[in-house]
């Protein structure tokens, strides 16, 4: 849970700390509710609602468009203009050398870029679905085991009250022989 480091502070991991609170989580939840809730249960609340899964999800969704996108030829530019207008009345037919143009270009790409920028996208956007199945692995591993140690935690505590139970039990025993004239003191204490 903590690292420690020679010459510096001890510094908390994170793995540590999500499993402790995880735990703590496990552990302040009421019976009634442990009891209603499964770890399939728990694991599909967990993934659905884990803000940076959703955030990797909303990643591969934009770089699929992307790579879709990058994979097409840029849209053609349309250019209109006028040339040598007069000022004073912005009429064609003052000087002989005013003219309108009209111009429609096309970026065409070195061959096989489009192809190649549009797989490298698709290639993130696989790495990313990578980062997300790890992390949402990573994430019912570690409600794995903190359910796990929520459930021998309370299996502990009713080992302890049933110890504790029959502890008394053979104390009232003991005091019961010892009333009846058949015990020793010694077994009582």
């Amino acid at each position: 849970m903590y690292t420690n480091i020679p010459g510096r502070f001890i510094q908390p991991t994170w793995g540590g700390i999500r499993l402790s609170v995880g735990v703590l989580l496990l552990l302040s939840a009421t019976p009634a509710w442990a009891a209603s809730l499964s770890l399939q249960s728990a694991e599909a609340v967990a993934l659905r609602q884990n803000p940076g899964l959703g955030a990797l999800t909303q990643k591969i969704a934009e770089l699929r468009h992307k790579a879709v996108a990058v994979a097409q030829l840029p849209d053609p530019h349309l250019a209109l203009g006028a040339a040598n207008l007069p000022l004073n009345s912005f009429s064609m037919n003052q000087q002989q050398m005013s003219m309108l143009s009209v111009g429609l270009s096309q970026t065409f790409p070195s061959f096989g870029k489009l192809g190649l920028e549009g797989q490298q996208a698709g290639v993130e956007a696989q790495a990313v679905a990578d980062t997300l199945r790890g992390q949402s692995a990573e994430l019912v591993l570690l409600l794995r085991r903190a359910w796990l140690q929520a459930l021998y935690t309370e299996n502990a505590m009713a080992t302890v009250r049933h110890q504790e139970q029959l502890e008394a039990a053979s104390v009232q025993a003991a005091l019961a022989l010892y009333r009846s004239t058949q015990g020793s003191q010694a077994e009582v204490l």
